[in-house]
């Protein structure tokens, strides 16, 4: 391995794992070592990038030879995996939603803490300069007090991920679906912007991916300690690709459209302001550049540099918010999030 660079283990190479795989090479500080049990699907991955080893299992590699573990196998294995990181005193990044229940996740993060490591979980969204600017102006007051959010988060998820029957994302229990797996990156924006979430009321139903056990379309309502209140809109199937959210305040709004911020604070119906942070780059570009800003965050977290990325705690509200979010609909009521964890 080459000494000047960090020695990064990714755990799991599916279509995130290999978003990761692409993110860290790009930065060129990181030398590769791959887990991944489908043999088929590690010979393609060694085949097709530069990697210093590829094992079967976590047990064949030593974890002491490592400067970080990037954590991207289905959710209901994330709990053993930072269990093992902390025992090995490992630091690492898991990707989201951090579990698909909250077994287990309360102690894995006491095991964590105890080992004293950096860990972070991978809502990429945390990284990526127009949300960067967009927290950073409503924090300044640009919109006056925050009280309201409207999310749109809906694209023909089957084009972009047409393997979905055979993934993770059909399956309930591995941590797929429009709540568990879509709603979790605008939670955690609600989350970072808005505060702690209290209250929601959800409804949800799969409308047209067949082939899938999970909900496809998600229609949720969050309030939060603030007061403040959000409506966060998913589906999965329509032809658009919408990633849309607008921010309202006393004293004007501010709207993420994909990369775009845009601000207005008159009923001209016209946007004051406007700047796309990712402009020339087509939506699928500008999310895989934000992998490799999320690797160089982490290199640098690991070199001791502040970072925005979110932590174990933030995620296990956002799992909390998710299963809330499912409780309501089975039980027909809004869930008080204090009560349901």
């Amino acid at each position: 391995m080459d000494s000047g660079k960090r020695n990064v283990l990714i755990v799991g190479v599916g279509g995130i794992g290999r978003r990761h795989i692409k993110g860290y090479l790009e930065t060129g500080r990181a030398d590769l070592t791959l887990i991944e049990p489908d043999a088929a699907k590690r010979a393609a991955v060694v085949a097709e990038f530069a990697t210093v080893a590829a094992y079967e299992n976590l047990g064949q590699a030593d974890l002491a030879d490592y400067d970080l573990a990037v954590i991207c196998t289905p959710a209901n294995f994330h709990v053993e995996m930072m269990e093992a990181c902390a025992a090995a005193k490992l630091p690492f990044l898991v990707e989201k939603p951090l579990a698909v229940t909250l077994d287990g996740v309360d102690a894995a993060i006491a095991a964590v803490a105890r080992a004293g490591i950096l860990a972070r979980v991978g809502y990429i969204r945390r990284i990526a300069p127009e949300v960067i600017h967009l927290r950073a102006q409503i924090d300044a007051g640009k919109i006056g007090a925050l009280k309201l959010a409207y999310l749109n988060s809906s694209q023909d998820f089957g084009k972009y991920r047409p393997d979905y029957r055979t993934t993770y994302y059909a399956r309930p229990d591995m941590g797929g679906g429009a709540i568990l797996d879509a709603a979790s990156h605008s939670f955690d924006m609600l989350i970072s912007i808005m505060g702690r979430p209290v209250t929601v009321g959800a409804m949800y139903d799969r409308l047209k991916l067949d082939g899938s056990e999970t909900e496809d379309t998600c229609l949720i309502s969050v309030r939060f300690a603030s007061g403040a209140m959000a409506n966060l809109t998913i589906n999965q199937f329509q032809k658009r690709n919408v990633a849309s959210a607008e921010f309202i305040g006393t004293s004007g709004n501010l709207k993420l459209d994909h990369a775009t911020l845009s601000f207005a604070d008159d009923d001209s119906g016209h946007w004051l302001e406007q700047r796309d942070f990712m402009e020339g780059m087509v939506p699928m570009q500008a999310h895989q550049a934000r992998f490799t800003m999320q690797a160089d965050t982490m290199l640098d977290a690991l070199d001791g540099k502040p970072d925005p990325l979110a932590t174990l705690s933030d995620a296990r509200t956002n799992l909390s918010l998710a299963l809330a979010a499912k409780q309501s609909w089975v039980e027909r009521r809004f869930v008080d999030l204090d009560a349901a964890s």
